[in-house]
């Protein structure tokens, strides 16, 4: 059961991000693609300019950023292009930050 189902509120982009880092490590370099896309946008951005990031990390293809929904670190904020486009937005950029600033320090 994820953090949010249980007390209904969801966890910080730190614990969110500690708990990506212990499950599912291949995706950290994408949730650094998607904090790189924040901070340029300032809120809103999609799925496709993250893999355009992400690329420069070495990661030529992800599914879609629905793992980082499930976690808690990214929320739909809205789709076009008849649904095929979906924009996000990150929860807790500062929690988020300090977390993979951890993590890249204990590697």
């Amino acid at each position: 059961m994820t953090e949010m189902k249980k007390n209904n509120k969801p966890p910080s982009g730190y614990e969110a991000v500690k708990r990506l880092a212990r499950e599912r490590t291949k995706w950290l370099p994408i949730v650094e693609a998607c904090l790189e896309e924040e901070k340029q946008t300032n809120g809103d951005f999609a799925g496709a300019w993250v893999l355009e990031a992400a690329k420069k990390r070495g990661i030529q293809w992800f599914p879609n950023l629905r793992v980082l929904v499930s976690y808690g670190i990214l929320q739909v904020k809205d789709r076009s292009r008849s649904g095929r486009r979906a924009y996000y937005t990150m929860l807790d950029p500062e929690g988020v930050q300090k977390a993979l600033q951890e993590i890249n320090q204990n590697q």
